[in-house]
Protein backbone atom coordinates (compact mmCIF):
# COMPACT_ATOMS: atom_id res chain seq x y z
CA UNK A 1 0.00 0.00 0.00
CA UNK A 2 1.23 3.54 -0.78
CA UNK A 3 0.36 5.78 2.90
CA UNK A 4 0.10 9.53 2.03
CA UNK A 5 -1.42 8.78 -1.74
CA UNK A 6 -1.87 12.08 -3.04
CA UNK A 7 -5.71 13.49 -3.58
CA UNK A 8 -7.67 15.60 -6.01
CA UNK A 9 -10.70 17.48 -4.84
CA UNK A 10 -13.87 17.24 -6.96
CA UNK A 11 -13.73 20.82 -7.98
CA UNK A 12 -10.28 20.73 -9.47
CA UNK A 13 -9.68 21.39 -12.79
CA UNK A 14 -8.51 18.71 -14.68
CA UNK A 15 -5.29 19.88 -15.29
CA UNK A 16 -4.80 19.54 -11.85
CA UNK A 17 -5.42 16.03 -11.87
CA UNK A 18 -3.09 15.35 -15.05
CA UNK A 19 -0.50 17.36 -13.23
CA UNK A 20 -0.41 15.28 -10.16
CA UNK A 21 -0.64 12.18 -12.11
CA UNK A 22 2.42 13.19 -14.20
CA UNK A 23 4.39 14.51 -11.21
CA UNK A 24 3.74 11.50 -9.12
CA UNK A 25 4.24 9.19 -11.61
CA UNK A 26 0.66 7.66 -11.14
CA UNK A 27 -2.04 6.77 -12.93
CA UNK A 28 -4.77 7.78 -10.86
CA UNK A 29 -5.62 9.79 -7.94
CA UNK A 30 -8.32 9.58 -5.06
CA UNK A 31 -10.87 12.29 -5.33
CA UNK A 32 -11.67 13.66 -1.88
CA UNK A 33 -14.29 16.15 -0.69
CA UNK A 34 -13.64 19.11 2.03
CA UNK A 35 -13.97 16.86 4.78
CA UNK A 36 -11.45 14.39 3.24
CA UNK A 37 -13.83 11.97 2.61
CA UNK A 38 -13.55 9.50 -0.73
CA UNK A 39 -16.30 10.39 -3.32
CA UNK A 40 -14.18 9.53 -6.37
CA UNK A 41 -11.67 8.09 -8.71
CA UNK A 42 -10.29 9.89 -11.58
CA UNK A 43 -7.83 8.01 -13.48
CA UNK A 44 -5.55 8.28 -16.90
CA UNK A 45 -8.52 5.95 -18.37
CA UNK A 46 -10.94 8.86 -17.31
CA UNK A 47 -9.44 10.53 -19.80
CA UNK A 48 -9.49 7.92 -22.54
CA UNK A 49 -13.18 7.29 -22.42
CA UNK A 50 -15.17 8.19 -25.60
CA UNK A 51 -16.90 11.76 -25.05
CA UNK A 52 -19.96 12.64 -26.53
CA UNK A 53 -18.81 12.76 -30.10
CA UNK A 54 -17.38 8.87 -29.68
CA UNK A 55 -13.90 10.21 -29.76
CA UNK A 56 -11.90 9.61 -26.92
CA UNK A 57 -12.38 12.72 -24.66
CA UNK A 58 -8.16 13.09 -24.77
CA UNK A 59 -8.14 13.66 -28.48
CA UNK A 60 -11.53 16.10 -27.79
CA UNK A 61 -9.23 17.52 -25.40
CA UNK A 62 -5.93 17.89 -27.40
CA UNK A 63 -7.55 18.95 -30.52
CA UNK A 64 -8.83 22.13 -28.12
CA UNK A 65 -5.68 22.79 -26.32
CA UNK A 66 -4.53 26.14 -26.43
CA UNK A 67 -7.58 27.49 -27.45
CA UNK A 68 -10.04 29.73 -25.48
CA UNK A 69 -12.29 26.19 -24.84
CA UNK A 70 -9.14 24.12 -23.30
CA UNK A 71 -11.09 21.66 -21.71
CA UNK A 72 -7.68 21.08 -18.77
CA UNK A 73 -8.78 24.34 -17.54
CA UNK A 74 -12.53 24.52 -18.30
CA UNK A 75 -13.61 21.29 -16.74
CA UNK A 76 -13.69 19.16 -13.41
CA UNK A 77 -12.74 16.28 -12.15
CA UNK A 78 -16.21 15.59 -11.08
CA UNK A 79 -16.57 15.74 -14.68
CA UNK A 80 -14.54 12.59 -15.41
CA UNK A 81 -14.42 11.04 -12.01
CA UNK A 82 -15.35 7.30 -11.54
CA UNK A 83 -18.26 7.89 -8.72
CA UNK A 84 -18.38 5.31 -5.67
CA UNK A 85 -15.28 3.52 -6.14
CA UNK A 86 -14.45 0.17 -5.02
CA UNK A 87 -12.71 0.40 -2.02
CA UNK A 88 -10.89 -2.05 0.70
CA UNK A 89 -10.04 -1.69 4.56
CA UNK A 90 -6.22 -1.61 5.29
CA UNK A 91 -7.11 -5.29 7.02
CA UNK A 92 -8.27 -6.81 3.56
CA UNK A 93 -5.87 -10.11 2.55
CA UNK A 94 -4.16 -9.84 0.26
CA UNK A 95 -5.96 -12.59 -1.68
CA UNK A 96 -8.82 -10.48 -1.37
CA UNK A 97 -7.44 -7.69 -2.66
CA UNK A 98 -5.90 -8.89 -5.99
CA UNK A 99 -9.79 -11.23 -6.48
CA UNK A 100 -11.50 -7.83 -6.13
CA UNK A 101 -9.35 -6.28 -8.49
CA UNK A 102 -9.14 -9.19 -11.17
CA UNK A 103 -13.13 -9.12 -10.27
CA UNK A 104 -13.60 -5.62 -11.26
CA UNK A 105 -11.04 -5.03 -13.76
CA UNK A 106 -9.40 -2.20 -12.01
CA UNK A 107 -5.75 -1.25 -11.29
CA UNK A 108 -5.84 -0.13 -7.68
CA UNK A 109 -8.12 0.13 -4.81
CA UNK A 110 -8.27 3.20 -2.59
CA UNK A 111 -7.46 2.07 0.96
CA UNK A 112 -10.10 3.68 3.58
CA UNK A 113 -10.90 3.94 7.08
CA UNK A 114 -13.77 5.52 8.58
CA UNK A 115 -14.41 7.00 5.25
CA UNK A 116 -11.19 8.77 4.35
CA UNK A 117 -8.42 7.29 1.78
CA UNK A 118 -5.16 6.37 4.50
CA UNK A 119 -3.70 4.99 1.10
CA UNK A 120 -3.99 3.06 -2.37
CA UNK A 121 -2.77 -0.23 -3.91
CA UNK A 122 -2.22 -0.86 -7.23
CA UNK A 123 -0.97 -3.09 -9.42
CA UNK A 124 2.93 -1.66 -8.58
CA UNK A 125 2.53 -2.46 -5.30
CA UNK A 126 1.65 -5.29 -5.69
CA UNK A 127 4.54 -6.21 -8.11
CA UNK A 128 7.13 -4.57 -5.89
CA UNK A 129 5.85 -6.81 -2.70
CA UNK A 130 6.01 -9.81 -4.48
CA UNK A 131 9.33 -8.52 -5.67
CA UNK A 132 10.89 -7.85 -2.04
CA UNK A 133 9.54 -11.53 -1.22
CA UNK A 134 11.37 -13.24 -4.03
CA UNK A 135 14.62 -11.18 -2.82
CA UNK A 136 14.17 -11.70 0.40
CA UNK A 137 16.76 -14.04 2.11
CA UNK A 138 15.12 -17.34 2.61
CA UNK A 139 13.84 -17.90 6.48
CA UNK A 140 16.20 -20.82 8.01
CA UNK A 141 14.21 -23.22 10.41
CA UNK A 142 15.90 -23.66 13.57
Amino acid sequence: MTTGAATVRPDAPLLEAARLMIQHQISGLPVVDAQDRLVGLVTENDFLRSGENGQPRLIDMLAKAGTDQDELNLRRVEDLMTREPITISAEMPLEDVIALMLRHTVRRLPVVADGKVVGIVSRANLLRALLRRSLAPPVRKV
